[in-house]
């Protein structure tokens, strides 16, 4: 019984060592924050209910939260999609009336320019500059090897100043 009790209060504090950070990860993915505040609580009946599963080490448990989250993300979304045209409608037009989430010195501008870039660079953006993931758990959350995460964020932080109009850190102008 001890070694229920003592799984359970891991699984407690590990939620309460992430919670801030994971709330923050479904909120900036997600446009309202009864979305974000749902994915949450999908997040944590999903990783109660995988708890055994989740590695004794912090930070690959705190890497396998995340990856939680991504999964219960993309299911969310693939959900979202499958529903009725009808009640798509009704939903796009409540996105389009609700105020957009507010990122902490992130211009209009730059968030659109990473949400044309393809998914997965702009997940590995996001995770490395807006969650403050390192550069291999941001690899680990999206299931990629490290040195591939390195290489992608060097050649989107080209595209993203090219698409900005900005010179590169060499001093060379953004190529047409």
């Amino acid at each position: 019984m001890g070694s229920v009790t003592t799984r359970t209060a891991a699984f407690d504090e590990l939620v309460r060592q992430n919670e801030d950070d994971l709330s923050r990860y479904f909120q900036r993915r997600l446009l309202d924050s009864e979305d974000a505040a749902e994915a949450f609580g999908e997040l944590l009946l999903t990783a109660w209910k995988l708890r055994r599963r989740i590695p004794a080490d912090q930070t690959e448990a705190r890497m396998w939260l995340f990856v939680t989250a991504r999964n219960v993300m993309l299911n969310s979304r693939r959900t979202v999609a499958r529903r009725s045209a009808a009640v798509q409608r009704l939903a796009d037009e409540m996105r389009a009336t609700a105020p957009t989430f507010a990122i902490d010195d992130v211009s209009t501008e730059l968030r659109g320019a990473i949400a044309a870039l393809p998914a997965d660079d702009a997940e590995l953006v996001r995770l490395v500059y807006w969650d403050g993931l390192p550069s291999h758990e941001a690899a680990a959350v999206l299931g990629i090897n490290p040195s591939t995460a390195r290489s992608r964020l060097a050649k989107t932080r080209k595209q993203l100043r090219a698409a900005l109009g900005e010179a590169d850190p060499d001093g060379q102008p953004p190529h047409d």
